[in-house]
């Protein structure tokens, strides 16, 4: 991540605000990795001295030593953006000068232009397959695969990156970097391939809040009003022999509509947009009428300093804004993203995001608010959240005691996630990352969720904003809302013998894979209804004295669409001493053994004994009249105890709850000749037939472990 990028707006290498020098320590995506990025010559030639440039010429209009001259002036000013018009048309016209990919790829890489970025990284790498030199051209290739989604294809590049460089001693630092990567393409494929049903959805706001720049930092001041900064324009105009914004980021406003979409933004009134600043990051205390923002001053060497301001809402608009002490502005630091909350112990505080732990990128800090509307000195926020990366957007959630924040120091999917964190004995639990929808592969910040108004909001320069430059260069914001379904089950519980409705009954709803008791039914009326939730899987059970128990599975998985099923669960009537038949139990020819479709047969029966754990029963085989009749009852007691020891040792049924007893021939159900004495193939398959029939039921009345509603 870019350090100047986060400081402000967290978007400012879209603004162009990077300097050629910076780019060899901005390319190592870690502060931490600086020093080892440090060793990598980045190939950009020293550019001539040039008299004031009042207009750029056509970089098709002069040969590609002049296209190149302007690329490299252009990376010094910091306009990334147009320098790489004059590299891409030098490349084109000699595409032997295969040392503009360097700047290519790191121009490209810095705008966000991952797709772009990818290419020519791996040509980079391609050129450097026997040498191994450019060690950073492989980390970044690998990166933008991982940006562009493509976790599989990264996580082959990490580890090929750490084996072969796993003897550098240089690059022990980047190792650790590269590990982390290839741990958040794992959590990256988890997220993706998470088909469960994710109720938060995003609307990307249209261009009555966006557009195709960068837009941040969105707030509600109240239910009706949003509040957001934005850089409207990116034009470059030229001082002297330098280059400055044309344009500056801005607080604007937009009211809902009643339809729930945004009017068009109008800019704040008052005197807090100050003239030649950067002002933005809003946040309000209570009553609406105090606000604490980022004001921004941005030098002649594009260099950019941060500090927070506070105004007040005046009768026309919020007053000029007066910078905070140093209690909270660090002199010599960027100090940005104020926002309002409670810290671990409950006391009001102002969040913020400073750089003045030298070395450590960007961290989250808090100021305590007194009563009288100063604040103490800061202290850095305490626990697992800050790290040597870079920590940003702090939003503290006062309904759910939640703090949210960014960040691209802890494992992540894309270049900086969104998590979150509580209040947990006196500091604060392990950040959680949010996973998708919320987090893509690219840059997701300015979380907030609003629990009382159904609404949120995060910031990303994922695939489909409103950039011009490509498809991840800026960032908009997107709304966040639930998308709730409705899902239940419903049916009547009937005699499948009788057909009659059986009434006055509870039924039980389980979780199927837990076995867990969820919830219970009276059925006074012999009917049931449960409301359920997306994603599971569920039991339906109804024990009753001198029936089987009956049961239905039903699962909700992949369902992302209000939806009510019905089934009639069958109550069957238990009769003491019936023979039940288990037809299709196959064994092999003249022996006891059974095969692997008999013992599917038999799994109906495991069933019949789990739903129903009181019941003893006797399995009984049977023969057709061929052969001895004592053959043929010690076959048949083979065949009764080869399905017994099935259930009984590969099941788990308990051995006193089956009686295994094989009959022979003695008790056929059909004829094994027909009159005239010819054989009777039909009635000899009925007679060899396994059966089972119930000897005892200790069944008690069921015991609810919860409370059965009165529907």
């Amino acid at each position: 991540m870019k350090l100047k990028f986060l400081l402000f707006v967290v978007t400012l290498l879209a603004l162009q605000l990077t300097s050629v020098n910076e780019l060899k320590a901005q390319t190592a995506d870690s502060t931490k990795v600086t020093q080892a990025a440090d060793s990598v010559k980045v190939k950009v030639a020293k550019p001539k001295k040039l008299e004031k440039l009042k207009e750029l010429p056509d970089p098709l209009s002069v040969g590609w030593k002049k296209d190149k001259m302007f690329g490299d002036k252009l990376f010094e000013q910091g306009s990334l953006y147009n320098g790489l018009h004059y590299y891409e048309a030098a490349i084109a016209k000699n595409p032997k000068e295969t040392n503009l990919y360097q700047q290519l790829a790191d121009g490209n890489f810095m705008l966000r232009d991952y797709r772009s970025a990818n290419r020519y990284y791996k040509m980079l790498v391609d050129m450097d397959t026997a040498k191994h030199t450019n060690w950073m051209a492989l980390y970044k290739y690998a990166l933008t695969e991982k940006f562009l989604g493509n976790y599989e294809k990264a996580k082959l590049l990490f580890e090929q990156f750490n084996e072969t460089y796993k003897n550098s001693a240089d690059l022990a630092n980047i190792r650790k970097k590269v590990t982390m990567e290839d741990a958040g393409c794992d959590l990256g494929i988890k997220f993706r391939d998470d088909k469960t049903f994710k109720e938060t959805r995003l609307v990307h706001l249209d261009t009555n809040v966006n557009q195709p720049f960068t837009d941040y930092a969105p707030v509600l001041k109240d239910p009706h009003t949003l509040y957001f900064s934005a850089v409207v324009s990116d034009k470059v105009i030229l001082t002297g022999k330098r280059e400055k914004f044309a344009t500056f980021s801005r607080m604007y406003s937009a009211k809902k509509n009643s339809d729930s979409s945004w009017t068009q933004k109008q800019i704040l009134p008052g005197e807090v947009n100050t003239v030649a600043y950067h002002v933005g990051n809003p946040t309000f205390s209570a009553n609406g009428k105090t606000m604490y923002y980022t004001q921004c001053l941005q030098d002649d060497n594009q260099a950019i300093k941060c500090n927070i301001y506070k105004s007040l809402l005046g009768d026309t608009g919020w007053v000029a804004g007066t910078m905070l002490n140093e209690n909270v502005n660090a002199p010599g630091a960027t100090n940005t993203q104020p926002n309002l909350g409670k810290n671990e112990r409950g006391e009001d505080v102002l969040y913020f995001v400073s750089d003045r732990n030298i070395g450590r990128g960007t961290d989250i800090f808090y100021a305590k608010l007194n009563s009288d509307g100063t604040f103490d000195k800061a202290r850095e926020i305490s626990g697992n959240i800050n790290t040597d990366g870079n920590e940003f957007t702090p939003n503290y959630d006062v309904q759910t005691n939640t703090l949210y924040f960014s960040s691209d120091g802890h494992i992540n999917i894309g270049g900086a996630d969104v998590f979150k964190t509580k209040p947990a004995n006196g500091s604060w639990s392990e950040p959680e990352n949010l996973g998708m929808p919320i987090n893509s592969s690219v840059d997701d910040m300015y979380y907030s969720w609003n629990e009382k108004d159904g609404i949120g909001f995060v910031v990303s320069n994922r695939p489909g904003g409103y950039g011009l430059k490509s498809e991840t260069c800026c960032d908009d914001i997107y709304q966040l809302y639930r998308y709730r379904i409705f899902l239940a089950v419903k049916g009547k519980l009937v005699d499948p013998d009788s057909g009659n409705v059986v009434k006055d009954q509870v039924v039980n709803l389980y979780d199927a894979n837990t076995g867990a008791l969820i919830k219970s039914y009276n059925s006074k009326d012999g009917n049931y209804f449960f409301d359920l939730n997306p994603d599971k899987s569920y039991k339906i059970s109804v024990a009753r004295d001198g029936y089987f128990t009956g049961t239905q599975l039903y699962n909700t998985l992949g369902k992302d669409k209000s939806d009510t099923a019905s089934f009639t669960v069958s109550m069957k009537k238990m009769v003491m001493n019936k023979a039940y038949s288990l037809s299709n139990i196959y064994y092999e020819y003249d022996k006891a053994d059974l095969i692997p479709a008999s013992k599917l047969v038999l799994d109906t029966l495991y069933d019949i004994l789990k739903e129903n754990p009181t019941i003893t029963i006797e399995l009984s085989a049977h023969t057709d009249s061929k052969g001895a009749d004592k053959y043929n009852e010690e076959l048949s007691q083979k065949r009764a105890e080869a399905c017994t020891n099935y259930l009984v040792n590969e099941k788990g049924i308990a051995k006193d709850r089956i009686v295994a007893k094989g009959y022979g021939k003695t008790m056929p159900v059909a004829p094994n000749t027909n009159p005239d004495g010819s054989d009777n193939p039909e009635g000899r398959a009925k007679n060899r037939r396994t059966e089972f029939k119930i000897l005892n039921d200790k069944r008690q009345p069921a015991m609810q472990t919860v409370p059965v509603p009165t529907n």
